[in-house]
């Protein structure tokens, strides 16, 4: 698992003084990554320094970026409240939305490039250890697939994440062939995927 933490300084104004300017110094920080993905839920964290009794930020935490949104900036706003109770903008700082990446499709717990275990036909989609935050916060759901086995014309097509009894016991007969498996997906995602098994 690996995890990238991001400091960003939110340098606010200027002031009269260099200790008034060091009260104006805030921070937001998010220990998964430097962007926001669609439908990943990221731990965003706020300091200031100064006298403040609190400091809040405009979007709550964990903040998810709702499917669609790629392309799309948002920005987060800081309050801080001083020790008489006023309000003090602490600035903001923007996070662009891009698409979660796609995941990693596994036929039976075997992943890319594996040996098939054509006995049974559970498939799945999860992120494996190569996205900038926990794995865990990807779920998805395979809606259908679509099985193509090298120099065999056409393909066998079901629905869900369970390949059919009919088509595993035509791919029990499958020997020495490249067996290619695309799924289209939905959940913290939706799109398409796919891996070839030998």
């Amino acid at each position: 698992m690996r995890k990238r933490i991001l400091m960003i300084g939110l340098l606010i104004g200027s002031f009269v003084g260099n200790a008034q300017k060091a009260d104006k110094e805030a921070t937001i920080e998010t220990p998964d990554l430097h962007v926001l993905y669609e439908g990943i839920p990221i731990e965003l964290k706020a300091s200031a320094n100064g006298d403040y009794k609190k400091v809040t930020m405009s979007v709550p935490s964990p903040f998810t970026a709702a499917q669609g949104t790629a392309g799309q900036t948002i920005v987060v706003t800081l309050t801080g409240t001083d020790s008489k109770g006023n309000a003090v903008s602490l600035g903001s700082k923007k996070f662009m939305v891009k698409k979660a990446p796609k995941p990693e499709l596994f036929w039976n717990g075997i992943g890319e490039g594996g040996r098939a275990m054509k006995l049974g036909g559970s498939l799945a989609c999860r992120y494996g250890n190569n996205v900038p935050f926990s794995p865990s916060k990807g779920m998805f759901s395979i809606i259908s697939y679509s099985i193509a086995i090298q120099g065999v014309k056409g393909s066998l097509d079901g629905a869900g994440s369970t390949i059919s009894s009919a088509h595993q016991q035509v791919l029990k007969s499958i020997t020495d062939a490249k067996i290619h498996v695309q799924v289209k997906y939905t959940g913290s995602g939706s799109g398409t995927t796919s891996a070839t098994f030998n």
